[in-house]
Parts: C-alpha cells; structure tokens; sequence
C-alpha cells in the first residue's frame, strides 16, 4: 500500500515539473511579443516629429477643459480658439473624445441642431460655422422700471 502512494506521488511530482516547463515556455513567448510591442511603439513615437507630440498633448489638455461644459458653451469655446470658426468635422471628434456627444453616428445630426437652435452661430460654408459677435443691448433701449 505504501508503494501506490509512492507512486502517485513520483506521478504527481512528475506532472508538476512538465506543468513548470510548460508555463516557463509560455512566459518566454509573453516575454517576446512584449518586446515587439514595445519596440513598435518606440519606432512610432520616434517617427513622429515633436512638434506633432505637442499638438496631440494640447488637443488633449483643450479637450480637457471642455468636460462640464454643454454643447453650445464648448462650441463657443472651439470658435473663440480657431478665430471665431470651427469647422463640424473638427468639432465633432473633439465633443466625441469629450464626451459631450455620446453617439458618433448622429454626431453631425447633433452639432447641426445646436448651431442652428443656439442662435450664435452663422453658416458660412458647408460644414463651417463662424461665432456671431454677441448682440447685447445699448445702455438706452434697457427698460429698467423705477420705484416711485
């Protein structure tokens, strides 16, 4: 009886040392593609220039500031930083990658009805809207009622 137990445990021992061999197989393969991996991003980093590492970091930091906003106020913001223009391409992946637009598909359908319900924006080309100046009231035509 002594010698069956024996030797399950040789078959237990066994079994374990090629389960061993096997994952140590495994993690030389992880090992290997984590290196291309890594090596492929570098020669993507590298090959972008800095000054396009900079656009993305500042596109992302504008992006940023936009979270909080509603659409009108973060579409005011984009005119007011392209010279009072955006264009409905630019706009719509950047309220996308905001969050400000939850569906992409519809996203023109959406930017579209808010420039025209909004009231502060002119169409002035397909797909470009410019920021109307803000039309505020002289001092002369506000009617302030007087207590008397």
């Amino acid at each position: 009886m002594a010698t069956t137990k024996h030797e399950e445990l040789h078959g237990l021992k066994k079994t374990l040392y090629q389960k061993v061999e096997r994952l140590r197989g495994e993690l030389r393969e992880t090992e290997a593609e984590l290196q291309a991996v890594t090596k492929t991003l570098q020669l993507l980093t590298k090959g972008r220039g800095r000054e396009e590492q900079e656009i993305e970091s500042k596109v992302e930091a504008f992006i940023h500031e936009l979270h909080g906003l509603t659409q009108v106020e973060a579409l005011i913001k984009l005119a007011k930083a392209n010279g009072n223009r955006f264009k409905t391409k630019d706009a719509k992946h950047i309220l996308v990658a905001a969050g400000l637009i939850k569906s992409r598909k519809n996203a023109a359908n959406i930017l579209f009805t808010t420039t025209q319900r909004s009231g502060k924006f002119m169409r002035v080309a397909p797909g470009e809207y410019e920021l109307l100046p803000s039309q505020s009231l002289p001092a002369s035509k506000v009617n302030v009622k007087q207590i008397a």
